[in-house]
């Protein structure tokens, strides 16, 4: 057993915390996400024609 132990509430507290000061990594994911489906619908665009 942990010397620092939450309950429910705690971890509860503690997860919004880290989800709302922790946004560079989700940024960064749906970032590349739409650049991704930018790049595949461009590519479509340009096979076709």
């Amino acid at each position: 057993m942990g010397k620092y132990q939450l309950d429910y509430k705690g971890q509860a507290q503690v997860t919004r915390f880290h989800e709302k000061h922790s946004t560079g990594k989700s940024d960064k994911t749906d970032k590349l996400k739409d650049l991704k489906a930018q790049f595949v619908a461009k590519t479509k665009k340009g096979s076709k024609g």
